[in-house]
């Protein structure tokens, strides 16, 4: 195993909590509406998760549940709200009259728009076999379908339990599953240890690779990132690990033991930022308490950050960071001592706090998905509790907003294909930070053009285009591309 490293608490400075900046604030955007009784049925939703701004410009996201009171919660929703808060909700998760959800069951996974431009996502249980299913949805809540059952396969070669899921550089879905997969030894208990599958629209899923719990291996993983390399970085049975196109299973790191005992729980997958380094987060040694860590995709430089404290214990919280316009780390944490929770910027280069804001009660608690940076540079998210609806009354949770003051955020280019061609001809331009776009151009000529996704734009190579770089502009400003696109 490698060497552990851990940054001195000093360097967090009391976990500055203490520094809430006080000119600005968390707004409440819209709350959840749940009836005041023990048993009850929540119309729009409770537990919402991870929102995303899709090429509209507008804000999507689920609720895990809608109903409550009872010892197995069932149903959600999804829904879509506007920058201002206009809430409107598009589908709900209900039952057959033999009492089965066909169409899914507690959607717990963030959304991800296609290149074709509808929604896809994922439901822990329901679906034939009631193992899960991947559907989509158009944006104006028609066309709802589902697209592929788990547990379809014998023996559950395709999974049971997807978990995670994200548009690859290649446009097609990536994505993993806690269980299934095989019927190895080690899992038998869960029925398999889980998959990473691939998916094609409309209805095409490959799956990649099986885990099958065994030291070099590893078993139920908790998320999934394509790093700028290609390749896709993961966390499960207390290991990261590294996988490849070609099919490559590495681990790359086993997460610290205290007596021979994993911690308690690796609560999130990873995020890679601009320098390279991926992100995590784990609650530490069967003692509850949150940390985020570090690690380079060759498996050196593996550091973890001071801890937090104790988690609130309200639910299985997933903190994944997020890197902002002004280059630092931000999440929505909750634990114990911080009242309902706080939105804050962690330094990627030392782990330190450099800002919070704290959640009122009024404005939610206990945010347990990560935050969204939009378009126009404000960060936006959900809470599971709290919050205000009609006369006054509690909320079951809210959508929220926080301007930071935080610039909006410049496009980035990773690349675009073909590298060549003639007016009229189609280019797809990949990278991020495309909501918002204003203009596109080949060498200063401006293009016809189409956001398709946060990370995808196709373009019209334009009548008297010449060789050069291609440019997107957004609100963040004009990003030229490095590699310079051929005009023919």
């Amino acid at each position: 195993m490698k060497r552990i490293r851990t940054r001195s608490l000093a360097v967090l400075l009391g976990l500055a909590f203490l520094t809430t900046a006080k000119a600005q604030n968390i707004t409440q955007l819209f709350g959840f509406p749940c009836p005041n009784q023990q048993f009850g049925t929540c119309p729009q939703g409770y537990r919402p998760d991870v929102l995303i701004q899709a090429s509209d410009g507008n804000f999507y996201g689920t609720a895990q549940l809608t109903t409550q009171g009872t010892s197995n919660p069932q149903g959600g929703t999804v829904f879509k709200i506007t920058p201002a808060g206009q809430f409107t909700l598009l589908f709900t998760f209900t039952h057959n009259l033999s009492g089965n959800y066909v169409n899914g069951d507690q959607p717990a996974t963030a959304l991800v728009e296609g290149n074709d431009g509808f929604l896809y996502g994922s439901t822990f249980t329901g679906g034939t076999n009631n193992a899960g299913v991947l559907f989509r949805i158009g944006k104006n809540g028609k066309g709802f379908k589902v697209v592929h059952n788990f547990c379809s396969s014998d023996n559950c070669a395709d999974g049971n339990l997807p978990i995670a899921l994200l548009l690859g550089q290649d446009g097609n879905f990536y994505g993993a599953t806690e269980f299934g997969g095989s019927n190895d030894a080690n899992c038998q208990i869960h029925g398999g240890c889980g998959t990473i599958f691939r998916f094609t629209p409309p209805s095409t899923l490959t799956t990649l690779f099986v885990f099958d719990g065994s030291q070099n291996v590893g078993a139920s993983p908790i998320g999934l990132t394509q790093g700028a390399d290609g390749n896709f970085y993961g966390v499960g049975g207390g290991q990261i690990f590294r996988f490849t196109s070609a099919g490559q299973f590495t681990v790359l790191q086993d997460f610290p033991k205290v007596n021979g005992i994993l911690p308690t729980n690796a609560t999130s997958g990873l995020f890679q930022a601009s320098n390279g380094i991926l992100y995590g987060a784990l609650t530490t040694y069967a003692i509850d308490q949150l940390q985020f860590y570090e690690i380079n995709p060759s498996g050196s430089g593996f550091l973890e950050f001071p801890s937090f404290g104790d988690r609130s214990g309200l639910g299985p919280s997933v903190p994944r960071l997020i890197q902002a316009s002004d280059g630092n780390l931000w999440d929505a944490v909750d634990v114990i001592g911080n009242g309902g929770g706080s939105v804050i910027a962690m330094s990627p280069a030392s782990g330190a706090v450099l800002r919070s804001f704290a959640f009122t009660g009024a404005t939610g608690e206990t945010p347990e998905a990560s935050v969204v940076q939009a378009a126009d540079g404000k960060l936006f998210g959900t809470t599971i509790l709290g919050g205000k609806v009609a006369k006054g009354k509690v909320a079951s949770g809210t959508v929220w907003t926080l301007d930071a003051g935080l610039a909006a955020p410049p496009a980035a280019i990773a690349n675009f294909a073909p590298s060549s061609g003639g007016a009229g001809s189609t280019v797809t331009i990949r990278g991020n930070h495309f909501i918002g776009t204003t203009a596109v151009t080949f060498n200063g000529v401006s293009a016809a053009f189409k956001v398709l996704t946060v990370n995808f734009i196709t373009a019209t190579v334009p009548a008297g285009a010449s060789s050069g770089p291609i440019a997107v502009t957004n609100p963040g400003g004009t990003t030229d591309s490095s590699g310079q696109f051929t005009a023919q």
